[in-house]
């Protein structure tokens, strides 16, 4: 039970698909193979997303997944225009989000030399990203009949 989409819907929904998809999920992706953990003095405590092991042996294939998920629901949200699928993108981000909080608060509550990685603020970055895009599209999309006759009639005035 899909209603039709005015253009600029359709447009709008694209575009904030493909921003996204490259800025926000390709970023997180980026960010799970960057350093996490990261030691300024010696460099032997460093380790990268894929081999951190907090939750569990290798915290990055969680935001791997999740990055996944979200890219694959961001181009679904696009191709089908609906609703659904940037909620589950907007979920995505959300969980991303709390996972770089608890390692943010992991490391900087450990003693010694280590501190954050770059890889733990390009993940940051690209969660947020997806959040404004996951919102974006999501309240871009009017469910039901009433959102379209509401569409239509501010395109007719």
């Amino acid at each position: 039970m899909t209603t039709k989409q005015p253009s600029r819907v359709i447009i709008g929904t694209t575009v904030i698909s493909l921003l996204g998809a490259s800025f926000g999920m390709a970023v997180v992706l980026l960010g799970s193979f960057m350093t996490w953990r990261s030691d300024p003095v010696l460099g032997l405590y460093s380790r990268n997303g894929w081999h951190f092991d907090n939750i569990i042996s290798g915290d990055g294939k969680i935001s791997v997944i999740l990055g996944l998920i979200c890219l694959i629901s961001f181009i679904l949200g696009a191709a089908l225009h609906r609703r659904v699928f940037y909620g589950v993108s907007l979920f995505c981000s959300l969980t991303i989000l709390a996972l770089f909080v608890y390692e943010l608060i992991f490391l900087l509550t450990r003693p010694g030399v280590v501190s954050p990685g770059s890889g733990l603020y390009t993940m940051l970055g690209g969660c947020v990203a997806g959040i404004l895009c996951s919102l974006g599209g999501y309240l871009m999309l009017v469910p039901g009949p009433a959102g379209a006759k509401r569409h239509i009639l501010n395109e007719n005035s």
